[in-house]
């Protein structure tokens, strides 16, 4: 009976321990249930969040792209292999791309039609930055560029027809086969030398001579359409400045060491290619002390009396000695010779070559002068 009784106590406190931890259980489930929950809506969140352009620009990693990115793991614009020529509304896109404060740095919009399109900035300060953009083909007739930058992109065989980049920074910038036809292009920045040009300087000293004439014959080229693109506009400063890079570029298509070359480097040291009558005016103050220096060596006569430098002298009679060389340097450049002072021994061969020269130097001055003043 004792033992039947111990039994049965036993059991009732089983149970009683049993529909104790019925609870529990059912708390845990609920706790499971709120972890699964957490879990799911975790999940969920990291499905919806947006990759980002990973755009990387070669001047620094301060110009990100925050736009959605596609399977390569770029943005449309920032995309090549995304096609530009298949939209017809590649132009407002391009526009409200702009408009929303997208990276316009290094975007790639080859062969687009982008007629009339309006990428001016609204407000003081810099346009907007198309740094590294590639432009290629694309049909920007009537565009409107105003102090856009352009540094160190491609605009090769764009139509700029009827276009405005009035302002715009080009430097560095891929102009080979551009169309300026009534293009606005005043105090437009190209720098101090095209990309063509600079790349032809880096395979000439590379003694890498084919490539080389072929990247002058572009820059050449290049700076002929923007010679041509400024006379059309009236920006005659401008035109000027892009002849003598032109006559330049071809000179450097020359062999090195013919006449023709030094002849064309002679040209352009006197008178920068008939563009600078300053550089005649230098020439000629040159030319002037220069044959007096000599003068004053070789020794001129005046009126029987030798004039020249004497060790003999002092300092003040050599000064004095020196200016009378000067003078008669002057008379002879301007071939008035008035005949009181004579040239003796080698002095005679420096008046001949001076003579020469100045008579050619002073016509020279007169039609480069001319020129300019008549535009």
């Amino acid at each position: 009976m004792f033992m039947s009784n111990c039994y049965e106590c036993a059991h009732m406190k089983v149970v009683e321990s049993v529909s104790d931890l019925s609870p529990i259980n059912t708390q845990d489930n609920s706790i499971n249930t709120d972890i699964n929950f957490s879990t799911n809506m975790s999940f969920d969140d990291t499905e919806q969040t947006v990759v980002t352009c990973q755009y990387m620009d070669p001047f620094g990693k301060e110009y990100v792209c925050l736009a959605a990115a596609g399977e390569s793991g770029l943005c449309f614009w920032h995309d090549e292999s995304e096609a530009k020529d298949q939209s017809d509304d590649i132009k407002k896109k391009l526009e409200e791309f702009a408009q929303s404060g997208g990276q316009l740095r290094g975007i790639i919009v080859k062969r687009a039609h982008l007629r009339d399109i309006n990428l001016v900035k609204g407000g003081a300060g810099d346009g907007y930055d198309l740094s590294n953009a590639n432009f290629y083909r694309s049909d920007m007739t009537n565009a409107h560029l105003f102090n856009a930058k352009f540094d160190n992109g491609s605009l090769m065989k764009v139509d700029l027809h009827d276009a405005n980049i009035h302002c715009t920074s080009l430097t560095n910038c891929n102009l080979l086969g551009i169309k300026l036809t009534n293009t606005k292009i005043d105090n437009i920045k190209i720098g101090t030398m095209l990309q063509q040009e600079a790349a032809g300087r880096i395979a000439e000293r590379r003694r890498n001579k084919e490539k080389a004439l072929d990247l002058f014959e572009q820059s050449e080229e290049i700076y002929r359409d923007l010679r041509k693109a400024s006379e059309a506009q009236g920006l005659y400063t401008m035109s000027g400045c892009f002849l003598q890079k032109e006559l330049t570029m071809r000179r450097y298509q020359m062999p090195m060491f013919s006449a023709e070359r030094a002849m064309s480097k002679m040209v352009e040291m006197f008178s920068g290619y008939g563009e600078s009558p300053a550089r005649v005016v230098c020439f000629s103050l040159v030319l002037i002390v220069l044959s007096a220096v000599m003068y004053f060596i070789t020794g001129i006569e005046f009126f029987g009396e030798g004039v020249g430098y004497s060790a003999d002298q002092s300092v003040s009679d050599n000064f004095q000695a020196f200016s009378e060389c000067l003078y008669y340097s002057i008379v002879t450049f301007t071939t008035l010779g008035y005949g009181d002072y004579i040239p003796i021994g080698m002095s005679r061969l420096v008046a001949a070559i001076e003579a020469f020269t100045g008579s050619f130097t002073i016509a020279l001055f007169v039609v480069v002068f001319v020129k300019k003043m008549t535009r």
